[in-house]
């Protein structure tokens, strides 16, 4: 097995053991990340690597919906709360808008935020 193979298979396992908590917070701090190489090839006009970088982040924040239960006290409202950014998202691609790119960011920071503490 190369170190490629066995350095994915570890990252896999990795996260599947992640409690959901845990998984959520690293579902945030990835879309973050590929949010701001987002952000990063807008402002060098890289068409392509813009698209990448903005679907994997959508991809990203859709993992977290089927972890939330909506029985619980804000569930469904943060369900509301990342369809509206995954929307915001595919709006921001289609128009190479760093503004809205910029306020996603901070509703996602913040939700970061707020998943740390709990």
């Amino acid at each position: 097995m190369d170190i490629n193979m066995a350095s994915k298979l570890y990252k896999e396992n990795s996260l599947m053991t992640l409690s959901p908590k845990k998984f959520i917070l690293w579902l945030l701090e990835e879309s973050l990340k590929a949010l701001e190489k987002g952000k990063e090839a807008i402002k060098y006009k890289d068409i392509a690597e813009q698209n990448n970088q903005l679907q994997i982040t959508q991809q990203l924040i859709l993992e977290i919906i089927p972890l939330i239960n909506e029985g619980i006290d804000g569930g469904k409202q943060l369900i509301l709360l990342i369809e509206y950014v995954h929307r915001g998202l595919i709006e921001a691609n289609i128009d190479s808008d760093l503004t809205v790119l910029k306020e996603l960011e901070a509703v996602l920071g913040e939700l970061k935020s707020a998943w740390e503490e709990t």
